[in-house]
């Protein structure tokens, strides 16, 4: 399996992982025993999978033939980015529907799932390019 396409699998886990959370605790009505970290997992789908699908859709774009060594500084670059994007969105949010201070403690709440579960997918993705990718770096 090529870097690239290890590369792309991994900036869609935050996507994909929860999606398939949320349909096997449907499938198997297991909501009882999700636990919190489940819970956090299926509820990133909802709070962050739009401004992620934006980010993901640039970053499996932008990684086509760049050098691995720029692939992985924008890897784990990647849940700063999110939160630049998160953070302000969810202010926003709240100035338009008039709840500005809930939607301060969605981003402040917001911000700390994203650095614990973005740099969780970074981690994943560290393994998978170990375990799967070439052992050669791309140039």
């Amino acid at each position: 399996m090529s870097i690239y396409t290890i590369y792309r699998i991994c900036i869609w886990l935050p996507i994909l992982v929860p999606a398939i959370l949320i349909t096997v605790v449907n499938a198997f009505d297991l909501r009882s025993s999700v636990g919190v970290v489940g819970e956090v997992i299926a509820y990133s789908l909802l709070w962050g999978g739009l401004p992620y699908l934006v980010l993901g859709g640039w970053a499996t774009w932008w990684l086509g033939g760049k050098p691995e060594e720029q692939i992985r500084r924008l890897m784990f670059r990647a849940p700063l980015l999110m939160l630049a994007v998160f953070v302000p969105l969810a202010l926003v949010t709240g100035v338009l529907v008039g709840a500005v201070e809930q939607f301060i403690a969605v981003a402040a709440l917001g911000a700390l799932v994203i650095l614990l579960l973005g740099y969780a997918y970074v981690s994943v993705a560290v393994i998978l390019r170990a375990g799967l990718g070439p052992k050669e770096r791309a140039a």
